[in-house]
């Protein structure tokens, strides 16, 4: 069975899931690691950031978050989760 954690019970100190679909499983999947692009790109190496001028990784990092949001909104949420 696929399961989506949904919560973590502090009384019970345990994880509680429900069921999922493969769909809903693979945008959370998505969503996750969307999310978590700023964590990625604090190298300045990665991605040629380092030859970027300060403007040029701006509108990069504008961008970034635009299309995040697109792909968002594509699986029904507002925004990326670090909007």
């Amino acid at each position: 069975m696929i399961q989506k954690a949904t919560h973590f019970n502090e009384e019970t100190k345990t994880m509680e899931y429900e069921k999922s679909t493969p769909k809903i499983w693979a945008q959370d999947v998505l969503m996750d690691i969307i999310s978590q692009y700023n964590y990625r790109l604090e190298d300045s190496m990665a991605y040629d950031q380092h030859k970027m001028t300060p403007k040029e990784k701006e509108l990069c990092m504008d961008q970034l978050r635009k299309q995040a949001d697109r792909i968002a909104k594509m699986f029904g949420f507002d925004k990326h989760w670090i909007t």
